[in-house]
């Protein structure tokens, strides 16, 4: 096809310029992530040991595939395979919902690695039985931040543990434990999301059955959406509630108006308020360029209340019924300035090489270059601002989600561009449009690079899987301890203090302690008073957890509490490890 028939209005565009751009960009993106973060260290944290073992092979193989799909997209004659109907695309997205429940037990071996799943776990727990927040038993009450050592709410911590986060999210959580298993609630999010983007895709191109198909076919195929609902992190419900407002909105009307008021507020308080301001804003803007007075103004003021709920009313509600935050004074919440500061202040954590890295590989080979593919749908510039393409919101939000790469330690994925992630599918599938303006262009391409996007899924699952299985051995063997405390010395593992927790979310037997969170005096009364058990590298390594030099983020504290311990015979080893 030649350069000028690549502009004939009506007839497909050749892919292969938007291919070799991907491949170029995946390699260029690949190296350049590696040569900023992991070339020059001599010690590697966690972020950079998940690109190394995940996303830098990915994405090699993914620059390979967009190789591959040249000939196959430029391939002519019948056999394309056919556009999916809306009875197909319904049944994969059911099939991806229970793919996500049973990677929960089978990928993650139902342990959450990180302090904010634990936190949610925790919430759901005493949501579903009635209470907002555990009562800290008296024989723990002095080594209770030993118990819950992060991300504990302030507010009556001198006698109960409630976490820090908002209550939305861990309150859907706590409604499926009620039913009878917490572990559907992401699923189920998962499938309310795509069932709105659906929608969305419906409104956005009426008359083009292709483009919705790719628009679902990419968010089905995108591993980040299915193993992220594996888990309990809150970023799946900010998908399906930042995707069902955007859909409200598309709708239109008073009623869909007013919905997506009540789904904003909501969303705000899944469990950081500041997220769907990120997704909703470029949105308002766009409403008030199209003149939609009256939805920008419902919308805008839903904002407002959110923010006046969860940032204000929420914390004084929180300190009238457990009390003051402990060992401060009472404060009505925390001031939004000093969130805008706290995000402000962790720029200096801005990670977009891997974090974007992570992003890329984790979704579907083209999803990346079809969204950017989409501005080639937007006005000249002097006509951009009279009527603007959704198009210009929709890349809005996904640059706003490029731009905050922060640190995000655990992901599956980029998690706090998960939100967006509807708003990048919708993108994809005007990128579609670009190569396929009369619809009839076949979609081999889709098909064969979602063939690919699902070999690499079943890689990036298979890893993950080897990452977290030795973290769960662990503690199933801190779970059958027949002490009354174990404690955990963090030394020589990523993030080992995330193994204190509550069993199911709830206070159990044995209590798991920090270790570094306590002094002589706790180590010598738990001792006197309790059957004390000690899990440290010497076991877990032997377990498999992956090996950190042991002397990162060590201190002399540590070293005397263990001596401490070995003075007082205290704290066997939980398991017994043959020479």
């Amino acid at each position: 096809m030649t350069g000028q028939s690549l502009m004939i209005p009506g007839r497909s565009r050749a892919a292969w310029p938007m291919l070799l751009a991907g491949v170029f960009f995946y390699l260029l993106w690949d190296l350049a992530t590696w040569a900023w973060y992991v070339w020059p260290d001599q010690t590697v944290a966690l972020p950079e040991y998940l690109f190394m073992k995940q996303d830098m092979p990915v994405l090699i193989g993914m620059a390979v595939g967009l190789i591959a799909l040249i000939p196959i997209d430029r391939r002519k004659g019948v056999g394309a395979p056919a556009v999916p109907s809306g009875w197909a695309i319904a049944l994969a997205a059911v099939l991806v919902v229970v793919a996500a429940r049973i990677g929960r037990d089978l990928v993650f071996h139902a342990y959450s690695p990180s302090r904010d799943e634990v936190m949610v776990e925790m919430a759901g727990a005493y949501f579903a039985a009635g209470h907002i927040g555990w009562s800290i038993p008296s024989e723990w009450l002095e080594h209770a931040r030993a118990m819950q050592p992060e991300f504990y709410s302030p507010y009556g911590a001198d006698r109960l543990w409630t976490s820090i986060y908002l209550p939305v999210h861990a309150a859907i959580r706590g409604l499926f434990v009620k039913l009878g298993d917490g572990d559907w609630a992401s699923p189920v999010m998962l499938g309310v999301g795509l069932l709105a983007l659906w929608d969305a895709a419906k409104r956005l191109f009426p008359q083009r059955r292709d483009t919705r198909a790719v628009v679902m076919i990419l968010a089905l195929t995108s591993v980040q959406l299915v193993a992220t609902a594996m888990t309990p992190y809150a970023m799946t419900s900010h998908f399906a509630l930042n995707t069902l407002w955007l859909a409200l909105i598309l709708r239109g009307g008073v009623v869909a108006g007013a919905l997506a008021a009540v789904v904003l507020v909501l969303a705000a308080g899944l469990h950081q308020w500041h997220f769907p301001i990120l997704f909703v804003a470029p949105f308002i803007g766009w409403l008030l360029l199209r003149r939609r007075w009256g939805m920008a103004v419902v919308q805008t003021g839903a904002l407002g209340l959110a923010v006046l709920l969860w940032a204000k009313l929420w914390p004084m509600l929180l300190a009238h019924v457990l009390g003051p935050p402990d060992g401060g004074h009472m404060r009505g919440a925390p001031d939004v300035d000093d969130k805008v500061m706290s995000l402000f202040g962790r720029l200096q954590k801005w990670q977009p090489l891997l974090n974007i890295a992570r992003l890329m590989a984790w979704n579907n080979i083209l999803l990346l270059p079809l969204g950017a593919l989409s501005v080639a749908k937007l006005r000249p510039l002097k006509g951009l601002w009279r009527e603007p393409s959704i198009v210009l919101p929709l890349l809005g939000t996904v640059v706003i989600g490029f731009a905050t790469a922060l640190y995000q330690g655990y992901g599956w994925g980029f998690r706090y561009m998960h939100g967006s992630l509807g708003a990048l599918c919708l993108l994809a599938g005007y990128g579609w449009t670009v190569l396929s303006p009369d619809g009839l262009r076949p979609m081999r391409v889709i098909w064969a690079g979602s063939a690919l996007s699902l070999v690499t899924a079943a890689w990036l699952l298979v890893t993950t899987q080897e990452h977290v299985a030795p973290y769960a051995r662990t503690m199933a063997a801190i779970r059958a301890s027949d002490a009354d405390a174990v404690l955990v010395d963090l030394r020589g593992g990523y993030f080992m203090t995330d193994l204190v927790r509550f069993q199911d979310g709830r206070p159990g037997k044995p209590a798991v302690m920090a270790l570094a969170m306590m002094d002589e005096a706790e180590v010598d009364d738990l001792c006197a008073r309790h059957k004390v058990a000690l899990m440290d590298n010497s076991q877990f390594w032997a377990l498999g957890v992956h090996e950190v030099n042991p002397v990162l983020r060590t201190g002399p504290w540590l070293d005397k509490l263990r001596v401490e311990l070995n003075r007082l015979g205290c704290g066997k080893p939980v398991i017994t490890i043959n020479p």
